[in-house]
């Protein structure tokens, strides 16, 4: 059983709101439980759950006396976290999603840095859980923030336009904040929010914070779920980009928000209603503007394609295929193919490529790192170098935000 700490002991609380993720909930709360750094709280908000979650916890409390329980009716994310927050006595306040889990060592160096330079808050990076994993960092440079340095992390926020990529990972869970700080921004946070929550928290919390750590490595594993609310339709999308909206123009009168921050947060809004009719608003329709065809045009005609990658670009490119009736497609190869068979087409194993004849095998993910991994694991397979194609698929809102002059002149 864990050691009860007292509360001038206890260095972070962590807050984990809940709702019905009674199938991951076990696994996270070991992930926390078993933090190298003992001196923690587990606060775990249950909002108003139907699913086994309340028992599951019942019986983890019972196992640790760190953790704590707070039942509440339904009122979303938001809301949630504000009850954790309140509740919390630590010195420094995580978070952790409930179908998520960390390594063992975050809080134990996230606390020793956020110590040893006396900062507000620190941020690391994560490992994106779906069908495959991938590394992500915040895309500014490692160290400390502060004074003057704020301003350059505040234009950051959001975008870093250089690299035409987030700037700062929007995500709570992958920080941990001084308690007062966090405290104080999160509680400005409107519950009707249910989009883009974490992100306006962190604008808020940097319009108020004097320093940060940024710090390259991962810690936390964000499981991607398709059917969770975030990756699922809703007719009620626009209203939600709306209350986003109207939250960041309450923040524009901020003397620290910046010319450039609010043409980077119209850059977002442009972006969440870009996302919203390509994925979000429940259409039949799905994913109309999210791949630039362009590849097609950089393929000779009467080659023969095998495309390696199942998820949902492999399933675009396929269907892009068809509108060349010049190219002729094989087949669907995926080192994953044992798990990845569907009723659309069939997905077999990369060591068929040696059967086939074909002219060049198409990777269809979307991030280079994996698109690297993949083209190194097909050429170990003895697949000649030439053959491997790629095609760069950044979101394409940034081509006309180039060529508007966005990302080259900066606004000061």
């Amino acid at each position: 059983m864990g050691e009860k700490m007292t509360d001038s002991c206890l260095k972070v609380s962590v807050v984990i709101p809940i709702y019905n993720t009674a199938r991951y909930l076990p696994e996270c709360l070991e992930s926390v439980m078993n933090q190298t750094l003992k001196e923690i709280e587990i606060i775990c908000v249950n909002d108003g759950s139907t699913d086994d979650s309340p028992r599951i916890l019942a019986e983890y409390a019972l196992k640790d006396e760190r953790i704590k329980i707070i039942h509440k009716e339904n009122g979303g994310l938001v809301a949630a976290r504000k009850t954790g927050v309140l509740a919390a006595k630590g010195t420094y306040v995580a978070f952790v999603d409930s179908d998520d889990w960390i390594e063992p060592d975050m809080y134990e160096q996230l606390f020793r840095i956020a110590e040893e330079n006396k900062v507000a808050m620190v941020t690391c990076g994560f490992y994106l859980e779906g069908n495959y994993t991938t590394t992500h960092m915040d895309t500014v440079s490692q160290g400390v923030f502060e004074g003057q340095d704020m301003f350059e992390l505040r234009d950051k926020a959001i975008y870093n336009l250089e690299k035409c990529s987030s700037g700062l990972k929007a995500s709570l869970c992958y920080k941990l904040f001084k308690k007062e700080l966090i405290q104080k921004s999160q509680c400005k946070i409107p519950d009707e929010i249910t989009m883009a929550e974490d992100k306006m928290c962190l604008l808020t919390v940097l319009l108020d914070c004097s320093s940060v750590y940024v710090y390259h490595r991962p810690f936390y594993h964000y499981r991607i779920r398709p059917n969770s609310m975030v990756n699922s339709g809703s007719e009620e999308y626009l209203l939600k980009v709306y209350a986003v909206y109207k939250y960041l123009r309450g923040l524009y009168d901020d003397v620290l928000f910046t010319e450039n921050m609010r043409k980077q947060s119209e850059i977002y809004i442009t972006e969440l209603l870009y996302k919203g009719i390509n994925t979000l608003l429940g259409f039949k329709n799905k994913n109309l503007l999210w791949v630039d065809p362009y590849w097609l045009d950089k393929i000779p005609a009467d080659a023969k394609i095998i495309l390696c990658g199942a998820g949902e670009l492999g399933k675009k490119y396929r269907k892009q295929l068809q509108s060349r009736p010049d190219l002729r497609y094989i087949t669907c190869i995926d080192f994953s193919y044992e798990r990845l068979n569907n009723e659309e087409f069939v997905v077999e194993s990369p060591d068929v490529t040696a059967a086939y004849e074909y002219d060049y095998i198409v990777i269809t993910v979307k991030n280079p790192q994996k698109a690297q991994e993949i083209r190194t694991d097909l050429e170990k397979l003895g697949i000649v170098t030439d053959k491997i194609l790629w095609f760069d698929q950044t979101e394409f809102f940034w081509k006309f935000a180039r060529a508007d002059g966005l990302l080259n002149d900066q606004v000061e």
